[in-house]
């Protein structure tokens, strides 16, 4: 069996076993066949030697008794009794393991030596697996869990390899709250058999998947990911988070997932020479998922400002400049759009600050359309209804005509936003929107049509400039990028 055919049972296998089952509300064999029952859709069978039901499903002393083919089997027993474990599997025929379990080589030296032992039961009877150490996987698609720690995730087209189960975790609940949605999650734990690598070589052919990212203490085998990534970027893009940059953090990494860290001036460069994305923070990884899907890729690097306040158009034109964009004057024809639109009082440059007005969308729409402009960001000035609702109900204003105004701006805002959709496609230039997300502004519909469109705002300028800067480096390695006179 390949490795495709391997984890296609690991990703959508018909029938599942949980061995070490558990009726003890807290305990990990709890959780996961709990979540896998509620689930429903495929087979799953309880497997605990001193039950005769787990939560009312009959349970087994061992898979080998299960009276039905098995395609993956997830083990949460404690690590001496984990090769036993794997031994059944093998005489049952079972294709796929998650080894959850942690108490392996990255505990020391009885660690390794009964890693080592699970290995070769595996490998001698053709299973794959996960792990061990690790927090499980999902296919939000087939709606198949075995991490009980992440929400029940949108489905959509990022996938995720982890090597931290709770920074991995932590990436996905991001990535729920700004509506980001998932294909496929894998927490890669300590590698002993399946590695990053593998999940990488799979996801690229996953249609499901659009956009691959991953956190990474250490590689394997660097040389493959070097060999796959550059074949991959050309198709889709990878976005990694790779941690253990210091060495306090690789020596953290070793003791974590018995990972193999590396020199990280190596990795940069290699990062770069293959095209993957690397960033720092977990919010950058979301923000770069977002930007990948909702963004087309520029065809230069200057970038043009609206920003609702002098002192965030400051703000933004320094990050800009650090992140080695350009900030360029505004054309003559975008100069008399813009003095024809709005007061006097408008800062008449880039950033365009509109001297205490209303930052609209009609300020917005010269900068797409100017030849000298390759990328916009707005600061502030939308979703703004949803603020102005809360403000009417702090003072006690609301009427049935307020309520109309209300809704009339909302309406117009929501027009406003699909013309600049359709100006983002039309000069092929992303439009990168910022501010700080309230309740207020995160409940409007126009919101929503934002976060349905992956255009969710980057909380910062700071950040909105190190998405710009990414896209732009991505766009220059795809070869649309062009060179600015």
């Amino acid at each position: 069996m390949n490795l495709k055919q391997h984890l296609d049972y690991l990703f959508n296998p018909r029938s599942v076993a949980v061995i070490g089952a558990s009726n003890a509300f807290g305990k990990w064999g709890f959780g996961i066949f709990r979540l896998l029952i509620t689930k429903g859709g495929r087979d799953v069978y309880p497997v605990n030697r001193h039950e005769s039901e787990v939560l009312g499903v009959k349970a087994y002393s061992s898979v080998t008794e299960i009276p039905a083919p098995v395609d993956c089997a997830v083990i949460v027993v404690p690590s001496p009794e984990t090769p036993a474990a794997m031994e059944d599997c093998v005489r049952k025929g079972v294709r796929t393991v998650v080894l959850i379990s942690g108490g392996f080589a990255e505990t020391g030296d009885e660690g390794v030596k009964t890693q080592r032992e699970v290995v070769e039961i595996a490998r001698r009877g053709g299973i794959r697996f996960v792990g061990p150490n690790c927090m499980g996987h999902f296919n939000a698609h087939v709606d198949f869990y075995t991490t009980p720690f992440v929400p029940s995730v949108k489905k959509g087209p990022v996938a995720l390899i982890s090597q931290s189960g709770n920074s991995g975790a932590s990436i996905v609940h991001s990535g729920w709250k700004v509506g980001l949605g998932f294909s496929k999650f894998v927490s890669a734990g300590n590698e002993a058999d399946l590695h990053f690598e593998d999940y990488l070589e799979y996801l690229a052919e996953d249609d499901e998947t659009k956009v691959i990212l991953g956190y990474v203490e250490g590689f394997r085998d660097g040389r493959r990911f070097f060999e796959l990534a550059r074949e991959i970027t050309r198709k889709k893009p990878i976005v990694i988070m790779k941690a253990a940059r210091t060495e306090a953090g690789a020596g953290a990494a070793r003791s974590h997932t018995a990972a193999l860290a590396g020199s990280d001036l190596v990795v940069d460069a290699a990062f770069k020479q293959c095209g993957v994305i690397r960033v720092e923070e977990i919010s950058e990884l979301i923000d770069m998922a977002l930007a990948l899907l909702g963004q087309p890729l520029p065809r230069g690097k200057k970038v043009g400002v609206v920003s609702m306040g002098g002192g965030l158009g400051v703000v933004a034109a320094d990050a800009i400049k650090r992140q080695g964009l350009d900030l360029p004057p505004l054309s003559p024809s975008t100069m008399e759009k813009l003095n024809a639109r709005m007061s006097s009082r408008w800062s008449h440059g880039n950033p365009v600050d509109p001297g205490g007005d209303m930052v609209s969308y009609h300020s917005l729409w010269p900068l797409i359309e100017d030849n000298n402009i390759d990328i916009t960001m707005i600061i502030g000035g939308f979703g703004m209804v949803g603020l102005l609702d809360d403000l009417v109900g702090a003072v006690n204003m609301a009427t049935d005509e307020v309520d109309k105004m209300l809704q009339a701006a909302q309406g117009e805002e929501l027009k406003n936003l699909d013309i600049t959709i359709e100006l983002m496609k039309k000069y092929q230039k992303p439009v990168v929107f910022t501010t700080m997300v309230s309740d207020a502004v995160s409940r409007g519909a126009v919101y929503d049509k934002l976060e349905q469109n992956y255009l969710t705002p980057c909380a910062t300028p700071e950040m909105s400039a190190k998405v710009l800067a990414h896209l732009v480096r991505y766009s220059e390695y795809m070869g649309i990028l062009k060179e600015n006179p």
